[in-house]
């Protein structure tokens, strides 16, 4: 291979790691938060450190587990909705005091203001204890074997609503210590691709399987509310535990993919707690994290992770509850608005983005509109997603049609990078041998995020319920506010003069 060939190779594998820096974190519902910590944008930065061309036999490993990250994604779009309605539908016969009537009750009766506070109020509790769970459960499934399956017992709940209460739904978050759950199967499947890929393949690699997650993630809806509009609430849920377990069978069969390391990128590989460290080393590597902290900026894109998950928890579960009682429509109907917001976010991820990022620093760009360098790119691309989204959260606040909502969440997919721009932004302020260190303590704030992240919405929700008219937008108003505080932030945000006058050499030289 001559020297232009692999300068061209080179150059397009930095091309995939660009792109898949600017991806947005890719939701999994709001039931499972420590998932989206993992598909952080650290998996994706890796050093290119050798030539490798993969065997057939690999290639079809892999192949596998994409498919299997897009199966196990798309079956999470089975349970939200249903379930949503199930819990929604129970609450609804206490209200109305038919709990031994087998007739169905109109949905259009269950959106009275106590009823809707209620369901508010169960889904923010049960999304906060997942959060909290599937951080603690993450761990010890994550030493285990490479195979796990997941559980979910709050079906199990629902079907047998005459015997347990509806706040059952609570303990259910302690399946995930049984399997460990969706979270760990993704990270199981992003672990076997890291076996099966050197650093070359490796950003590409990973790039295909977010790509997937985020697909499945987001287009499942409006099937799963096609499916309930003609067969009931029920069939989704069990449809999606066929599709969940499915790609846990497939994940069990395939075989190992761990292969031999090259010794000479030993020194490339972070310290990573083993299955036989203490407690207290996990600790004091936890606390040594936070001395990569050290310049200001830093610091403020980390806060900015605060506001990953409201934004995100905003656009799952919650709007379909939201949709449903403002714009009077079915629960199952509002799985085809979420797929709207699903669809504009992968064009605007996979296509917009990518070519406004390379316009801006592309030398034909007037200067006028041309950013110095790869770093000023991504800071004035993240201000401007934060404007953007701010924008999007003040229209769905107050719009008073679902055609207006809609477009709400064009603008906030339009903004959707916003998260992965300020990831990317960080890795110029840290070493690459910490960045894996930095973005696991971005996973925990993502993380804490989610613990406020429901209640937060749930209880702006009640408050808008009870001042009644538009105030049933407030939700949505506090969070374009907390969008601009995290968005303000960037405004003191300076990038390194060494990172910027490297990259404004590399320019010049290109």
């Amino acid at each position: 291979m001559t020297h232009e060939e692999e300068q061209r190779r080179g150059d397009s594998l930095d091309d995939a790691s660009e792109l898949a820096s600017l991806l947005p974190d890719s939701p999994n519902g709001s039931r499972h938060g420590s998932y989206r910590s993992n598909m952080s944008i650290s998996s994706i930065d890796s050093s290119i450190s050798s030539l490798y061309t993969p065997q057939p036999r690999k290639n079809t490993v892999i192949n596998i587990l994409y498919f299997i990250t897009f199966i196990a994604s798309y079956s999470n779009g089975f349970f939200e909705l249903p379930f949503t309605r199930l819990i929604e539908d129970l609450i609804c016969r206490d209200y109305y005091n038919m709990q031994s009537s087998t007739q169905p009750i109109d949905e259009s009766l269950c959106k009275e203001d106590s009823i809707q506070k209620d369901l508010a109020y169960i889904l923010a509790v049960q999304s906060t204890l997942y959060s909290i769970v599937g951080f603690f459960a993450a761990f010890p499934w994550g030493l285990a074997a490479d195979k796990s399956v997941p559980i979910s017992p709050d079906l199990g709940v629902l079907c047998w609503s005459d015997v347990f209460p509806i706040t059952a739904i609570w303990a259910s978050s302690a399946g995930q210590f049984i399997g460990g759950g969706n979270s760990v199967l993704i990270a199981v499947v992003l672990s076997m691709i890291a076996d099966a890929t050197n650093e070359e393949e490796r950003a590409i690699a990973f790039l295909r399987t977010h790509v997937a997650a985020l697909c499945g993630m987001l287009l499942s809806p409006s099937l799963a509310g096609f499916v309930m509009e003609r067969a009931g609430p029920w069939i989704p849920p069990f449809l999606g535990i066929g599709l969940y377990f499915l790609s846990a069978v497939v994940l069990f069969f395939l075989p190992e993919t761990q292969t031999s390391k090259d010794p000479s990128q030993d020194s490339l590989v972070p310290d990573i707690p083993s299955p036989d460290s203490t407690i207290s080393e996990i600790f004091s590597q936890f606390l040594d994290s936070f001395s990569i902290l050290k310049s200001p900026s830093i610091i403020l894109l980390f806060l900015t992770a605060l506001c990953s998950m409201p934004v995100m928890d905003s656009t799952l579960n919650f709007l379909n509850q939201f949709v449903s009682k403002r714009y009077e429509i079915k629960i199952a109907q509002t799985g085809y608005v979420q797929s709207t917001y699903g669809v504009a976010s992968i064009i605007m991820t996979l296509f917009i983005l990518p070519w406004i990022s390379n316009l801006l620093i592309d030398p034909a760009t007037p200067a006028r509109y041309r950013a110095k360098n790869e770093q000023y790119r991504d800071l004035s691309l993240a201000r401007w997603s934060y404007a953007v989204l701010f924008l999007g959260a003040l229209t769905l606040g107050l719009s008073p049609t679902l055609g207006g909502f809609i477009f709400g969440l064009l603008l906030m997919a339009i903004g959707s990078g916003f998260g992965s721009l300020s990831k990317s932004l960080m890795s110029i302020y840290v070493d690459p041998a910490h960045r894996s260190r930095l973005y696991s303590l971005v996973g925990m704030i993502e993380v804490l995020g989610s613990v406020f992240s429901q209640p937060l919405l749930a209880g702006l929700f009640s408050l808008g319920l009870r001042w009644h008219g538009g105030w049933i937008g407030l939700p949505y108003l506090g969070l374009a506010v907390l969008i601009a505080l995290a968005g303000s932030l960037l405004l003191f945000v300076r990038i390194p003069r060494m990172n910027s006058a490297a990259s404004t050499t590399r320019a010049h030289e290109a």
